[in-house]
């Protein structure tokens, strides 16, 4: 299997029921030096970051996606982590994904038609049950690269704002020079009280959230929305039990 369809099935694997998460760039702490990152405005004019930027400006999109690296500074990897060192892996990928990411808006975008059609104490149930496999079964890009031991790169192509600049589009490139692999992520991000949120990573041309909508749909056509609930929750407690899929 090439590297290239190896991080891409990476991206969405894990449950067989959703997809698991690219949740920060693999070994980057920072964008790519000498880089400088185009910034589109609302009005689709293109400018440049000052010359030799490293870290974007406070409060874009960008600068959310690289503040990741800094939340995963205190994840541990490796075959002789602590039980200590598992519940600060844990507190750390909660942080993340409770902090980073919409998932409310990422739960209402796979469900679709169907979301409108649950009740707002179904759809906060819904949203807390995804929360929980997320929190269980996502992978963190730095557990699968750790283990891999392949010196990967992170470029970052600048932010594509609309609807007035409350949503955005950042744009990635992961490099792996020894594989000669290049993939392309990007991060659909939505304006909140708090800053941006990530609602949606894409893995060259592959989407999070339609991975999700294809098998969320699939399952409530056929069996109904119960049904779904029914095998997430059965899939959680397998998870949370420690027996494999």
């Amino acid at each position: 299997m090439s590297m290239k369809r190896s991080i891409a099935q990476k991206t969405f694997s894990g449950l067989t029921l959703a997809a698991a998460l690219i949740l920060a760039a693999p070994e980057t702490h920072s964008a790519v030096k000498g880089s400088t990152p185009p910034t589109t405005t609302g009005s689709g004019q293109t400018g440049k970051a000052p010359a030799g930027n490293v870290t974007a400006p406070q409060g874009t999109p960008t600068r959310e996606v690289q503040e990741i690296e800094v939340k995963m500074d205190s994840y541990k990897t490796g075959p002789n982590i602590t039980a200590e060192d598992k519940a600060n892996n844990s507190k750390v990928k909660r942080e993340v994904l409770n902090g980073t990411f919409d998932l409310r808006e990422l739960c209402r975008l796979a469900l679709d038609k169907h979301w409108s059609e649950l009740s707002a104490a179904e759809q906060s149930n819904f949203v807390a049950l995804m929360t929980d496999l997320l929190e269980t079964k996502a992978i963190f890009s730095k557990e699968h690269t750790k283990t891999q031991g392949k010196a990967y790169t992170v470029q970052y192509l600048g932010d594509t704002y609309s609807n007035e600049k409350t949503r955005a589009k950042t744009r990635t490139k992961v490099v792996v020079p020894k594989e000669n692999v290049k993939v392309d992520i990007e991060y659909k991000m939505k304006k909140d009280a708090q800053g941006w949120k990530v609602y949606d990573v894409v893995v060259d041309d592959a989407s999070l959230v339609e991975n999700y909508r294809f098998q969320f749909d699939s399952i409530i056509a056929k069996n109904g929305y119960p049904e779904l609930v029914r095998r997430m929750q059965n899939k959680l407690k397998e998870l949370r039990s420690g027996q494999t899929t």
